[in-house]
């Protein structure tokens, strides 16, 4: 079996089109939201399933396989709304400014997440996001999570990029792994290395 791939590689700027976002853990604070967010939501609208349980009906969901409103509904959350719920959830300190300095240069923006589909929509609008990255591929909406290689060939073929063109900036080392197997270049944010938005933003000079 081939072992992880853990040494981090510099990107090679001259060589990049488009930089791709995770989300949770990289646009917006929480990284594991299942955990640190929604199970305390549904907690607080009466919902009595166990975490496995959530975590499951989350992946379904995530995968788009229901929407946001069964969810809510077979979780036995009452009275829970996509609005309320996506109101818990923070942009990371300093990203916004990253992103508008990247656009600056003309480099292609781009996010590949796992999430649910309408939840991914209200938060890049509620921080206004979809200014920068012109490019979403949320779980939800292509039916497949990272780290599968489909999910990094869905984005290659839609944006009709080679993946060595490709950087992604993800916060957990198993997409980072599975990315750099497709070929991509790939950045662990969250590491010693890069763990704040300035950190990063210093590792992507000279853009």
């Amino acid at each position: 079996m081939a072992q992880p791939i853990t040494t981090p590689a510099a990107p090679h700027r001259d060589a990049i089109d488009v930089v791709v976002f995770d989300a949770m853990g990289v646009l917006y604070s929480c990284a594991d939201d299942v955990a640190g967010l929604l199970v305390p939501y549904l907690r607080s609208h009466g919902c009595v399933l166990d975490h496995p349980e959530i975590a499951q009906l989350y992946r379904e969901c995530s995968l788009g396989k229901m929407s946001s409103a069964d969810f809510w509904a077979i979780a036995g959350a009452s009275g829970a709304s996509d609005e309320e719920y996506c109101r818990n959830h923070r942009p990371t300190e300093g990203v916004v400014a990253l992103l508008a300095e990247l656009d600056a240069t003309g480099v292609r923006l781009a996010c590949l997440s796992n999430d649910v589909s309408e939840w991914a929509k209200l938060l890049r609008e509620r921080f206004g996001l979809g200014e920068y990255l012109t490019d979403w591929f949320i779980s939800g909406d292509i039916g497949v999570r990272k780290p599968d290689p489909e999910a990094f060939a869905v984005l290659c073929r839609r944006l009709d990029v080679v993946p060595d063109r490709i950087l992604l900036i993800d916060d957990r080392e198993e997409n980072v792994v599975a990315a750099r197997r497709a070929g991509w270049q790939a950045l662990r944010f969250g590491s010693a290395r890069l763990a704040t938005m300035e950190l990063l933003r210093k590792e992507l000079r000279p853009w």
